[in-house]
């Protein structure tokens, strides 16, 4: 898949526009239904400056990815708790509703990574491999302060506290407050330290 040539000229307010539209875009109405023409007509721009710098959605989307205007990086706090700092990422990570902006942009972006290999690994880049190692960062230093079990499978439950959160946004479960808690409170069951117990 073809996209915009870093060396071609454009003008950078333009191209924010065009990023920010695009989001909107893809809250308001998902990827199946992401239109060219309306993103040029917010932007302010010719649809024929998007089709030039775009040849297709994907192209523009994986722009998106890559320099960050679809996905909000979300920070994984280190508090001294990690249940508390899994439980707030989490809930700020699935948007806290399945009507949310951010939830509607995972669904959007997930459509997209699905049609589109490029796409894909820009997500995978800059999204994915991010979150990972954040939350892998977070229970290694959990480890060495007792909150988790230091043979833990760190690898498995990164992928389980993402995947069951992305499939309930995916299917437009709630991600409440309680479904959290009791996800953090399942996991700690299992790879809790002697140090783990909730702090009030």
């Amino acid at each position: 898949m073809e996209t915009a040539r870093p060396g071609r000229s454009r003008s950078e307010a333009s191209r924010l526009a065009i990023l920010e539209a695009t989001r909107d875009e893809l809250v308001e109405r998902g990827y199946d239904k992401l239109s060219l023409e309306r993103i040029a007509a917010a932007a302010g721009v010719g649809k024929q400056t998007i089709y030039r710098w775009y040849p297709s959605k994907s192209a523009l989307v994986a722009e998106g990815v890559l320099h960050g205007h679809l996905m909000d990086h979300i920070d994984l706090p280190d508090t001294g708790d990690i249940r508390a700092d899994l439980t707030h990422w989490l809930m700020a990570f699935a948007g806290a509703g399945p009507e949310s902006d951010s939830a509607a942009l995972i669904r959007a972006t997930s459509a997209a990574t699905a049609e589109d290999e490029t796409v894909a690994a820009r997500y995978e880049e800059q999204v994915t491999v991010v979150v990972r190692t954040a939350l892998r960062a977070r229970l290694t230093a959990g480890m060495e302060v007792g909150q988790v079990r230091r043979d833990a499978p760190v690898t498995a439950v990164v992928e389980s506290l993402v995947g069951t959160v992305l499939f309930r946004v995916l299917t437009r479960q709630p991600v409440s407050a309680e479904f959290v808690a009791d996800l953090v409170s399942l996991l700690f069951s299992g790879i809790g330290g002697s140090d783990s117990t909730p702090r009030v």
